[in-house]
């Protein structure tokens, strides 16, 4: 394979990586100005699906980076792989049964793939192997590309897992109430409640 073929099919999944880390940023900083802009209540009613496409979308490219592109997988690649691709087929199934707890499940395979997503990161950035958890064949500090001066494969894992989590929390959180309305649910009235 040409190295102008490999450079478009991993640019074309940095592009993606890059437009979940920016619904990821806008999810963020909706819940932090109370959804003034109605983003996080636009997307409730899709989170769950929008989970399963990036958890799909993610698993699908860590195996056509390693069974088209021949890029092999170091040992944080594949604890990564671990945690991602259950949570593919958890959030897959939500999605259809709308079932929250298999959608929650997924969000927690997330949330521990996150950190091992970060440190492989770090191994990168610095060129080190910490621990000595990788072998020679494929060393966890290796770079296969970077697009956008810092985008690499456990960039990408990164980004999926924190968009998953972003997500599956748009879709199971509690009503956003907007300090103008005055809401009561359960008894409790909104001002009272740790929305």
């Amino acid at each position: 394979m040409s190295y102008s073929t490999i450079n478009t099919i991993t640019l074309f999944f940095a592009m993606l990586a890059m437009l979940a880390a920016a619904i990821t940023v806008l999810i963020a900083v909706s819940a932090l100005t109370g959804d003034r802009l109605g983003v996080i209540r636009s997307l409730r009613s899709v989170a769950v699906e929008l989970a399963a496409a990036v958890a799909v979308t993610s698993t699908v490219g860590s195996l056509i980076m390693s069974e088209v592109l021949n890029f092999e997988p170091c040992l944080n690649c594949w604890v990564q792989r671990g945690f991602m691709y259950p949570a593919a087929a958890l959030l897959a199934v939500a999605a259809f049964t709308k079932r929250m707890v298999l959608a929650k499940a997924a969000a927690l395979l997330a949330l521990i793939g996150l950190p091992i997503a970060i440190f492989h990161r770090y191994e990168q950035a610095t060129g080190t192997e910490i621990g000595g958890l990788c072998g020679d064949g494929a060393p966890c500090s290796a770079k296969y590309f970077e697009h956008f001066g810092f985008v690499t494969i456990p960039t990408m894992a990164g980004i999926g897992f924190a968009t998953i989590i972003a997500l599956v929390l748009v879709a199971v959180r509690a009503p956003i109430v907007s300090a103008d309305e005055h809401v009561v649910i359960d008894d409790i009235e909104a001002d009272d409640a740790l929305v």
